[in-house]
């Protein structure tokens, strides 16, 4: 199991509204054009289009996309009341952008996983499509800003305790145990900079910046991964006495090394990445 770098105590801090702390994060960098037209692909709940508008005030035009017609709709009731901020919002994949090409000046993407472009694991190419997509529609001399996760110890450790909970319970193959998935789109620095050249990018800026989250009980930690941890309740079939289980044979001891002073503390790194067309 991951153990957390030794100078966490020198690691900036995210909330568990982690979200917003790294939307902050990606459009302080992204160099936004006033009066832009600025596009937010992977948008959830608008979290990233909420940064931008904090950032250039009422000076901007902002799209939002997103596969989740749930989540467009949260976006949608959370500019409503903006009167000052000219927002609209779409059910849309990122495969397949419904606008023309050079539309936007500034595109933003946050966390929507590319692992069906790039293999990480084996260092090569699949399918490079999507980002393809995202540099198609935006303008010449317009730039896009990403951000992806290389790291996020505090689920892996939670899929490290389901896979010996399974081993324990004898409730899969070995191969299957070794195999699970770890519930986000684990990426690098050199596979993340090579989608961004083979779609066109120029001018790259790429960089892994480490933080740290706390949790104040293992409470709170395993309400937490029972939501964003989603390999466990797959794995379990969402069931509620085998998850219940699950917690009381690996916890507090699956996670006794990760506390200090009284709360429970993990390593969160993010590539935040950046390009020209």
């Amino acid at each position: 199991m991951n153990q957390i770098d030794d100078n966490t105590n020198n690691l900036p801090v995210v909330s568990l509204d982690y979200w917003s702390d790294f939307a902050k994060e990606l459009v302080k960098f992204a160099n936004l054009k006033p009066n832009g037209r600025i596009l937010d692909v992977g948008t959830g709940s608008g979290t990233c289009l909420v940064a931008a508008t904090d950032k250039l005030g009422g000076n901007c035009h902002c799209v939002g996309i997103d596969w989740n017609e749930t989540r467009v709709s949260q976006a949608r009731d959370k500019f409503k009341n903006i009167d000052t901020i000219t927002a609209k919002f779409h059910t849309m994949e990122a495969i397949n952008l419904k606008f023309e090409d050079n539309s936007f000046d500034n595109i933003l993407c946050g966390f929507i996983g590319f692992g069906d472009s790039y293999d990480f694991e084996k260092h090569q190419l699949i399918d490079n499509a999507k980002m393809k997509e995202i540099f198609r529609v935006l303008k010449p001399e317009g730039e896009a800003a990403f951000s992806t996760w290389a790291l996020q110890q505090d689920i892996e450790t939670a899929r490290g305790l389901l896979q010996r909970y399974l081993k324990l319970r004898n409730l899969k193959t070995k191969n299957q145990i070794d195999n699970l998935h770890i519930s986000y789109s684990k990426e690098t620095l050199d596979g993340f900079k090579l989608i961004m050249e083979d779609a066109g990018f120029k001018k790259i800026k790429i960089s892994e910046k480490k933080f740290k989250i706390g949790y104040k009980s293992i409470e709170e930690w395993w309400e937490t991964m029972e939501i964003v941890a989603w390999i466990m309740r797959r794995t379990l079939n969402n069931d509620s006495n085998k998850l219940l289980d699950l917690k009381k044979n690996m916890l507090p001891h699956g996670i006794a090394n990760f506390e200090n002073k009284g709360r429970y503390t993990f390593q969160k790194s993010v590539i935040f990445a950046y390009g020209a067309k």
